[in-house]
């Protein structure tokens, strides 16, 4: 299946039957302490976070309190004395600005780590065999779960996460051991990433990522963000936005996966035509992948939604299909 294929599929193929190691260099960590913590931050963001016990982790949103639009997008990861926000691709300035923002003499404290800590994304069905290999102690099953371990003789944390639908974990290592610890992991097996294959992967999981699928211009339930937003708890900037999309019950757009009949994978943003309407779909992200082929993702109008809908556009065929794409045959 993977003969002839280009030299960047092997980190794919890693992540399917191995490990591959992911730097997430524009991931930042924003430290929140103080003993109202915990009710701070549940009251700015879409998840429960409040309840939250040491060695846990969970995924949240902040939202335009008006238009419910994703603002910020990051971990929440409980240690025994603070909140740590592990942020996704660059949204730190705007965390640390909402949270000055609500700021009106709680006891919290907030400091931007980004500069002590290094963040990498250990991905694929070996990966717990290469941490342990390196000498890391694993966190427990669950999603989410997380500890504080060595790898080599650096002090690290292991949170299990998944960024790809494959077996994952999220390293954070800090800025002085960050070379060492990668060598450690690639002597252990490890295979070095890179961004293609990031992008295929996750296309092919369906997984909707910050500052691609998530912007200001998306509500979370116009995607599969079900791990970032919680129904049940109390108010935060944007919820009612939110809850009238779920009583609705369908968003005028959703993420859907498109199977594309070319071998140049169109830029972000090309859109497609239905067969009675243009621009009822727009591609955020296309790559090749070794077992599908053309493939991308794309925020697709909910008339033309279901899957095996056929779109067209200037001289590119697609067709919808379900998320994720990995039960999906070529």
């Amino acid at each position: 299946m993977y003969d002839d294929v280009p030299q960047w599929h092997t980190p794919y193929r890693a992540v399917r039957e191995s490990a591959a190691l992911f730097p997430r260099r524009d991931n930042e960590l924003i430290e929140v302490a103080g003993s109202e913590r915990e009710e701070y931050l549940d009251n700015l963001c879409t998840n429960r976070v409040a309840g939250l016990m040491p060695g846990e982790a969970t995924r949240a949103f902040m939202l335009n309190p008006t238009k419910g639009r994703v603002l910020a997008d990051f971990l929440v990861v409980a240690t025994d004395d603070a909140l740590w926000l592990d942020c996704e691709s660059g949204c730190a300035s705007t965390v640390e600005a909402l949270l000055q923002r609500y700021y009106f003499g709680q006891d919290v404290e907030f400091r931007n780590q980004g500069d002590e800590w290094s963040i990498a994304s250990l991905q694929g069905p070996l990966g717990g065999e290469i941490l342990t290999r390196s000498g890391a102690t694993l966190p427990t099953d669950p999603v989410g779960s997380h500890i504080e371990t060595v790898i080599g003789s650096t002090a690290v944390r292991v949170v299990r996460w998944t960024d790809t639908g494959e077996v994952g974990f999220r390293v954070w290592t800090p800025r002085s051991g960050e070379e060492t610890v990668k060598k450690t992991l690639v002597d252990a097996g490890a295979i070095e990433g890179d961004d293609d294959a990031w992008t295929v992967l996750q296309i092919e999981a369906g997984i909707a990522a910050f500052g691609r699928e998530l912007t200001e211009e998306t509500i979370p339930l116009e995607a599969p963000t079900e791990n970032a937003v919680s129904h049940d708890k109390g108010c935060y900037p944007g919820q009612e936005v939110v809850a009238r999309l779920w009583a609705r019950g369908r968003p005028a757009k959703q993420l859907r996966g498109l199977r594309l009949e070319t071998d140049q994978p169109p830029p972000p943003g090309t859109l497609l035509d239905g067969d009675d309407k243009s621009g009822v779909a727009r591609i955020t992200a296309a790559g090749v992948s070794p077992e599908l082929g053309s493939v991308a993702l794309a925020f697709v109008h909910r008339d033309y939604c279901e899957a095996g809908t056929r779109l067209g556009g200037a001289e590119l065929v697609a067709e919808v299909v379900d998320l994720p794409m990995t039960t999906v045959k070529a």
